[in-house]
Formats: C-alpha cells, sequence, structure tokens
C-alpha cells in the first residue's frame, strides 16, 4: 500500500521533531525517553516503507536502554543523515 503524500509528509516533519528531541534528551540523560522513541520508530518506520529507519530506531532503542552516549550520538548522526535524504 502506497502512503499518500501528505500524510508521509506530516509522518517526516514529526520525525524532525524527534530528532530535535532526542538531540535534547541525549544532553540532559533522558534514556527513558530516547528509549521510547526509538521503539516507536522502529514500529512505525515499517509501517510507512522505512526499513531502514526501523533499523535507525532499534539501534536508537538498544543504545537507550544501555545508556551507551557513542552509540546514541552514532544513531542520532545516522538518523539525521536518513532524515536529510528524504526532507528538503
Amino acid at each position: 500500500m502506497e502512503v499518500p503524500k501528505d500524510l508521509l509528509s506530516r509522518y517526516l516533519e514529526r520525525r524532525k521533531k524527534d530528532l530535535e528531541n532526542c538531540s535534547q534528551w541525549v544532553k540532559d540523560g533522558s534514556f527513558h525517553d530516547l528509549e521510547r522513541t526509538g521503539h516507536q520508530l522502529k514500529g512505525n518506520g515499517e509501517t510507512f516503507g522505512f526499513g531502514e529507519l526501523s533499523k535507525l530506531g532499534s539501534i536508537l532503542e538498544d543504545a537507550a536502554k544501555k545508556r551507551d552516549i557513542s552509540k546514541l550520538n552514532i544513531a542520532l548522526n545516522d538518523f539525521s543523515d536518513w532524515l536529510k535524504k528524504r526532507v528538503s
């Protein structure tokens, strides 16, 4: 099933906000929020046809559970790169 363009656009805008929030949560040490967002990305990425985003969400979730700042930063950089390719 193809996702309507307006719905896809709103979805990607929400991911931009997720990225902003996650960047702040790393600074704040809000691992629960990072874990929750990673879990959500893991689940809804596939729904919108973004398997790579689901994988990034899984990595983010796992890194947050382990409180691994280095892996969190790498995951967020990858998330940012992924998003830049899809949002102008």
